[in-house]
């Protein structure tokens, strides 16, 4: 009888997929991803893949400023490999033309700072604090938010008021608040009553959402959340949370969202991530009308 050959390692989904693993948090990790799948799939944002171009000219960028690609993965989260397949492909062959949708969200949001700080190291907790704050002011409890960054839910409550926390788990927080500002929490799955309770917390803890800070601010320790509700347009170098009345009707003119980042004087990224949830917001206000129908 051929005894199952032993998985290199044990934190990603490849032991279970090319090894056969029986471990039983390999087997949840891997139906946790299934069913994730299902829910993106039945909701119309199952993307696996993405151009891979936008990553290789970032790891580039990193490279240049004197970072190595060891550095860059741990910071990321995935392996070396991924990230040799983007710059020199495999076995002689073309670079990647196409990288898995959360590896390339992990490595993109890998700053040259990220690189240089130790996983264990102590680090501010402003930036990480805001994230978590904002997310569950937008409905994501911390159960839920506890699958989707891979902290347990009581830690993540506790980072949510820390003064400081580790740079590894810093940089895990950010890399699944860009991801999930892509989407809602219904979409993955959170009932309406999880919602509603995550969101009775931030107003008890008067804790801001998404569009309080923009992607200069939010790491900021001196800088106060943008709560302005009335619309006023604002300078070029302005809030991006302040425009989205004005990012409304220029996405309705048909403008592309790097001519928009261009005229409101800010990063394609950051108006991709705010077009985003415009169009969350719509949708739901959608589902909500039909509703009272």
């Amino acid at each position: 009888m051929t005894s199952r050959r032993e998985a290199p390692h044990h934190n990603t989904l490849y032991c279970v997929k090319q090894f056969g693993c029986r471990r039983l948090e390999c087997l949840v990790r891997n139906s946790e991803y299934t069913q994730r799948r299902y829910r993106r799939v039945a909701y119309g944002t199952w993307q696996p893949f993405m151009d891979a171009e936008p990553v290789r000219r970032h790891v580039e960028q990193l490279r240049a400023a004197g970072v190595g690609t060891v550095p860059i993965a741990a910071a990321a989260g995935v392996s070396t490999a991924t990230i040799a397949r983007i710059l020199y492909g495999k076995q002689g062959q073309r670079a990647n033309a196409r990288i898995r949708t959360e590896s390339a969200q992990a490595i993109l949001a890998v700053s040259i700072e990220d690189c240089r700080i130790p996983d264990g190291a102590r680090i501010d907790g402003t930036g990480t604090r805001r994230r978590l704050q904002a997310l569950v002011a937008a409905g994501w409890s911390f159960t839920a938010l506890a699958s989707e960054i891979g902290i347990h839910a009581h830690c993540l409550g506790d980072m949510a008021r820390a003064a400081n926390l580790t740079a590894g788990n810093a940089r895990r927080v950010k890399v699944a608040y860009r991801r999930l500002l892509q989407t809602t929490p219904a979409q993955l799955g959170v009932t309406s009553q999880a919602q509603a309770l995550a969101r009775r917390v931030a107003n008890r803890e008067n804790w801001h959402g998404p569009l309080a800070w923009d992607d200069t601010t939010i790491d900021d320790p001196t800088a106060q959340p943008e709560t302005s509700e009335p619309y006023q347009p604002p300078a070029r170098n302005g809030r991006d949370s302040m425009r989205m009345t004005e990012l409304e009707h220029l996405l309705a003119l048909g403008e592309s969202e790097a001519a928009i980042a261009k005229q409101m004087g800010s990063s394609e990224d950051y108006i991709h991530d705010l077009a985003i949830v415009l169009r969350n917001r719509k949708t739901a206000d959608s589902n909500d009308t039909r509703k009272a129908a």
